[in-house]
């Protein structure tokens, strides 16, 4: 008889194990992403020729509470989302945003003297720049969306100089979610190119 329970203990152990074994093969990876700035962005700018001597921060980005997590976030209808539990960004988005910018306007106005908050207190700020975020998601296979208000503040933020609002979409130009990163990041650029111009226009 107690050879027979051990025998049934066993096969009920192995058994476990296998099933365990099956769901660690099984489970999927989670894929981490970063949003780029776009390769070659001041070659192909006309305002990128000349350094100069504008220094300017990239301070406040503020994006929707529903975008304050690490799972991408696609939109299944205009009101339904759906976060995805495997496919992450790999820094939290606002910070991901605020760092693509900044990169992104270092070489479009261009200059080397862009800094993002938090900066030193020995840096010189010209112009500070922040973004307001009130969409940007997309759809798997579709488009994805940028819709923001930004303002230009002179120094130590006394006055707004300058604020517009930008309203962008893009082509995934794919079905997964490194195109949806991509896509993002081209949205981010055009936002870019936007503020570059009037930082342009009030540094005159």
């Amino acid at each position: 008889m107690r050879a027979r329970r051990a025998t049934l203990l066993s096969l009920a152990l192995s058994g476990c194990l296998l099933a365990f074994a099956g769901c660690a093969r099984s489970s999927p990876t989670t894929r981490f992403y970063v949003l780029t700035p776009l390769a070659g962005v001041a070659g192909s700018d006309a305002v990128a020729t000349v350094k100069t001597s504008l220094a300017v921060g990239v301070s406040r980005v503020v994006l929707p509470d529903y975008l304050d997590r690490p799972q991408i976030v696609t939109r299944l209808s205009p009101s339904e989302l759906a976060l995805s539990e495997f496919d992450r960004w790999a820094s939290p988005l606002e910070n991901e945003f605020r760092r693509v910018l900044g990169e992104n306007l270092r070489a479009m106005i261009p200059s080397d003297q862009v800094v993002i908050f938090p900066w030193p207190q020995s840096s010189r700020v010209d112009y500070e720049v922040t973004v307001d975020v009130a969409e940007f998601e997309g759809r798997l296979g579709g488009n994805c969306s940028l819709v923001a208000r930004w303002s230009i503040y002179g120094r130590e933020r006394r006055a707004v100089l300058t604020a517009g609002s930008s309203s962008l979409s893009e082509p995934t130009k794919g079905g997964d979610y490194e195109a949806i990163a991509a896509a993002q990041s081209r949205l981010i650029n055009a936002l870019s190119r936007e503020i570059a111009g009037a930082l342009k226009a009030v540094a005159r």
